[in-house]
């Protein structure tokens, strides 16, 4: 088992204060033939200090320094460099269970991608983050459907929950789409999803998801029009490859996304335009 390699991928920009957690559970593996991609995407901090200092200690770490592109930009460089067996892609804020590589690489043995449980915890503490966990299990049967209908609303994973055979990038022609500026994982996934033969659901917690206040994922409206973009890429792609199944669900996925969130939308306009006509009366009562 040990002669297959593991890719371990982790693109940064200006995180080095949690860098060195992610390395550190790199590091620990208990399973040992990998290697570690590093891709700074133009951080300003001290990305570069940090992972330099991993590289010195340890030959399997590799160090990129890239002109800032964004986060999908920066995971398919790290894409192209990658030469394992099986990819494990790790944010930078994030890190891993130092046994995570050696469960999930056993499951690759007759399938094609594992998917572990994960622990959702509040930036500073170690404490679980409330209403912060969806279920990251799918159907073996139906999970190619599941992770268009399901995603976000009913199930859901961090990046670093999968581990999976790296020919089914070069086999599909498959990298992170550079144009959306959220839910690139989501639409990554479901075309993973869809390349493949078999899905295995590990249930050891083995990934371990921070959550910071102010970062992307907190931010609703550019959020949920990263969402419909990303459905609206899976309706043409659906399309495209003449699944007529796969397509109408994308559809009704679109319309569901835009439903849901219809009205905490409009509130959130309203309450904008309610603050701004309050301001503009105390502005003229004052003056």
């Amino acid at each position: 088992m040990n002669e297959h390699l593991v890719s371990v991928i982790i693109p940064c920009f200006n995180q080095a204060r949690y860098l060195d957690e992610a390395l550190k559970s790199v590091f620990e593996q208990t399973y040992k033939n990998w290697e570690c991609i590093i891709v700074n995407d133009g951080s300003e901090d001290d990305t570069e200090t940090i992972a330099n200092k991993w590289v010195n200690k340890d030959n399997r770490f590799n160090y990129i320094y890239k002109k800032n592109g964004g986060l999908s930009n920066a995971r398919n460089v790290g894409l192209q460099n990658a030469i394992g067996d099986y990819v494990q892609f790790l944010d930078s804020d994030d890190y891993i269970s130092i046994n995570k590589l050696e469960i999930q690489i056993k499951d690759l043995i007759t399938h094609d991608i594992s998917v572990c449980d994960y622990f959702s915890f509040t930036d500073g503490t170690k404490d679980k983050a409330p209403h912060k966990y969806l279920t990251p299990f799918f159907s073996q049967l139906n999970y190619k459907k599941e992770i268009i209908w399901d995603w976000e609303y009913r199930k859901s994973f961090p990046p670093h929950c999968v581990l999976f055979k790296r020919k089914l990038i070069p086999e599909n022609n498959m990298k992170f789409n550079e144009n959306l500026s959220n839910h690139e994982d989501w639409e990554f996934w479901v075309k993973l999803f869809y390349s493949s033969e078999s899905l295995f659901n590990n249930s050891e917690v083995l990934a371990f998801y921070r959550i910071r206040n102010g970062s992307m994922s907190t931010d609703f409206v550019p959020m949920l029009k990263g969402f419909l973009q990303a459905a609206k890429i899976l309706q043409d792609f659906f399309k495209a490859e003449n699944n007529e199944e796969l397509h109408k669900l994308s559809k009704e996925k679109y319309k569901e996304v835009y439903h849901k969130n219809r009205v905490p939308f409009l509130k959130k306009i309203k309450n904008k335009v309610y603050s701004k006509l309050a301001f503009c009366y105390r502005y003229v009562r004052k003056n």
